[in-house]
């Protein structure tokens, strides 16, 4: 079907009206009502994981393997991957589904950057950037993120917002993103909790999460695919590019190279699984690829599936192009018939090298299409590996999401400077985009961990060049410096080969249930935002994760000129990782983002003028990077003729080794004596206060949490507004 320009029709959505198509992909407005949802759930997902029994898995494909199974699996694969790195993965499947943020999937997952993270983007006014401004609301005018209540309403076949190139970037707003209500709708904020999706959250917390995961691109579907399976979206034009919108499905429009065509002329063994009955069609939505499979795009694969060459038509083939669509079997509500090519090839550990999995309409979560089908889909995907205990011992699974539909998430992404090489289009900034779901299952990432390392979808072609040595040359410079390669997400040293159990992996019976729940959603009334007075914070669910380890070492301090005004922010990155730091005014400056890269080894600066007019020598600023790193820097910069007066300062440095600590170094440019008081903000509870006298500096280690977490705010009793944050992570 045509897409046609997201720009150009971009629905304007309110919260209880139909959903809105997803340009140029058809699909139906509703998915399957029928029967009560928490009926069928017995009460709901408690009760669903009370019923489950502990202890591995039995059966076939859909049902996991057996236990004298697992056992054998651990000992064979134990002896297979002697090598104890990433040479033991022998097949990469990846499967990217449709439209969900971070936040409103996993906002109030325990471990993660959710809704109780206080090292968020502060707004202008002392808010954060969960409190999205909206002057319709008469409650503070302002929207909190809100849950979509599947027990009471039909929050699972809830439709999509706008999430055009257009749209997206009104969202952005210079790097604000404090436009979501405006650009998206209320119904931005919604957001499920485990109550909701029990699968995905119980994968999360049995396996490896990434919480700083990002689509590549501030707009919709296929220019993110196209991130994935190519590395880019040819911005500098040519050959179709750049690409920002999504074309019409199945007509050739690129022909730059792909990641696939590389693997094949390397000997790396690929394939893509689809299913090949009609396409993409809103009558026929549990079937075909919802046009999802981006290969079908590039001439080079209309060329090869033409060709009379054996050799040559293998790449259309094995990249899932058809030369005509079979009708509909009527079998798609059955996914192990539409996964059963890739169900038989893993079952007999006959699977290739890198397999890519493309869902139908129905079953890739896309709103309306439901999170709950997208689960069965999904476990369907994880049962087929765990048919196999050789298959299993030695396969990754990467589960992301190719972006965010119109859902807000929290986390400003990685910016680059205007006119970095290959990452504008038109004088806007491609990405990254909003965060988005990646969950890692396999042997090497089990256990639930949280890994805050900045990914996008070139990521994932950076771990298969990682572990095929097959390079894509399309990836840009600043994409390489600032996301990593995923290697982080696993530990190849302590491998766990068992068959997971079903409470790590629910059964597939149990996700049939909750495909049934979703159906009887549809006969309760539509989402709705919350009544005025009504809005309150929502609070992620107790417990903690485990967190690895990141190669980031970052620091920000300043220094006063007090001759002049100027207070020079300087920034270092002392780690292996490029990082991306943002500065953001607090006061007196419009609102916006000044972006600054910062490769390893490196230092950036950015300088605030207290000497303007209207500012009297005051300060205010804040500089985000990634893993929870932040600084704020607050004061007034006194002449140099004032030395009656005590003159606060505070520096810090990262204290690494057995006692990893926060070393802040707390001076007093005056005479007389300086009372500072520290005060912890998050992570540790600590109040102290530290007396220095004029001209004189105290050191003092402040606490990190297990994980080397720190948020500490340094006050003084001097008057003159000093109050400096600093929050980060000592690895």
């Amino acid at each position: 079907m045509s897409k046609s320009k997201p720009e150009e029709h971009a629905p304007k959505v309110t919260l209880n009206a139909a959903p809105p198509l997803d340009q140029g992909h058809s699909y139906p407005t509703e998915i399957r009502p029928g029967v009560s949802r928490r009926t069928i759930l017995l009460g709901g997902a408690a009760a669903i994981m009370a019923g489950v029994a502990a202890g591995s898995q039995t059966g076939a494909f859909g049902q996991g393997a057996s236990a004298d199974a697992a056992t054998t699996s651990a000992a064979s694969a134990a002896k297979k991957g002697a090598t104890r790195s990433i040479k033991d993965v022998k097949h990469v499947v990846i499967l990217m589904q449709e439209n969900r943020s971070f936040d409103h999937y996993y906002g109030t997952l325990p471990g993660v950057r959710g809704y109780s993270d206080k090292q968020a983007l502060e707004l202008p006014g002392g808010g954060t950037i969960f409190a999205q401004p909206d002057p319709t609301r008469t409650d503070g005018g302002h929207m909190l993120p809100f849950p979509l209540d599947s027990a009471n309403y039909n929050a699972q076949n809830a439709g999509g917002l706008d999430h055009s190139w257009g749209g997206g970037h009104t969202a952005w707003n210079k790097g604000a993103w404090n436009n979501w209500v405006a650009a998206k709708s209320e119904q931005t904020m919604g957001y499920f909790t485990k109550d909701d999706i029990p699968f995905h959250h119980t994968l999360a917390s049995a396996f490896t999460i990434a919480d700083h995961y990002h689509c590549s691109l501030i707009g919709p579907t296929t220019p993110n695919r196209l991130y994935q399976w190519t590395g880019m979206i040819n911005p500098q034009g040519g050959l179709g590019g750049p690409a920002t919108d999504n074309p019409a499905d199945y007509n050739p429009v690129y022909s730059w190279t792909t990641y696939p065509e590389r693997l094949q002329k390397a000997g790396v063994t690929w394939k893509t699984y689809s299913n090949d009955e009609v396409g993409d069609s809103g009558s026929h939505p549990y079937v075909g690829d919802y046009g999802d499979n981006p290969l079908w795009l590039f001439h080079q694969y209309h060329d090869a599936l033409a060709s009379s060459d054996p050799a040559t038509q293998a790449l259309a083939i094995n990249g899932g192009l058809n030369t005509g669509w079979k009708p509909d079997s009527g079998k798609g509500l059955d996914v192990t018939y539409l996964l059963s090519e890739f169900g038989k090839d893993a079952a007999a550990n006959t699977l290739p090298e890198v397999s890519y999995v493309v869902a139908p309409y129905g079953w890739c979560e896309h709103p309306a299409a439901s999170p709950d089908y997208g689960a069965h889909y999904t476990n369907a995907v994880i049962q087929a590996l765990m048919s196999n205990p050789d298959t299993w011992a030695s396969t990754v699974l990467l589960i992301n999401y190719d972006e965010n539909d119109g859902y807000f998430d929290h986390m400003i992404p990685p910016l680059a400077e205007p006119g970095t090489t290959d990452e504008y289009v038109d004088g806007l900034p491609i990405g990254y985009g909003t965060r988005v779901p990646l969950t890692v299952v396999s042997p090497w990432s089990r256990g639930g961990w949280v890994n805050s390392q900045v990914f996008d979808h070139t990521s994932i072609i950076r771990f298969l060049e990682t572990w095929t040595g097959v390079e894509e040359p399309n990836i840009s410079a600043w994409r390489r410096t600032i996301s990593g390669d995923l290697t982080s997400c696993f530990d190849f040293q302590n491998p766990d080969f068992s068959i997971p159990t079903a409470a790590e992996v629910l059964p597939l019976s149990e996700t049939q249930k909750l495909v049934a729940a979703a159906d009887a959603d549809a006969s309760k009334p539509s989402i709705r935002e919350p009544a005025v007075g009504a809005q309150k914070m929502p609070v992620q669910d107790p417990g903690t994760a485990q967190h690895r380890a990141l190669p980031y070492r970052q620091y920000a301090n300043v220094a006063v000129n007090r001759a002049n005004g100027a207070v020079t922010l300087t920034m270092h990155n002392d780690g292996t990782q490029g990082v991306s730091h943002q500065v953001f005014p607090n006061a007196w400056i419009a609102f916006a983002s000044t972006p600054h890269t910062l490769a390893p080894k490196t230092t950036a600066s950015y300088t605030w003028n207290a000497a303007l007019p209207g500012l009297d020598g005051r300060y205010d600023f804040s500089v985000y990077g990634p893993d929870r790193f932040l600084r704020r820097f607050a004061g007034t910069v006194l002449s140099g003729t004032h030395t009656d007066v005590p003159i606060p300062s505070a520096t810090a440095t990262l204290v690494t080794g057995k006692k990893p600590a926060l070393s802040l170094a707390l001076a007093n440019g005056g005479t007389p004596q300086a009372i500072f008081t520290l005060t912890s903000n998050d992570f540790v509870t600590k109040t102290q206060t530290v007396t220095v006298k004029g001209g004189k500096t105290s050191t003092v280690f402040w606490p990190v949490d297990e994980w080397g977490y720190y948020d500490v705010i340094v006050t003084a009793n001097t008057g003159d507004g000093f109050r400096y944050r600093f929050a980060g992570r000592v690895e």
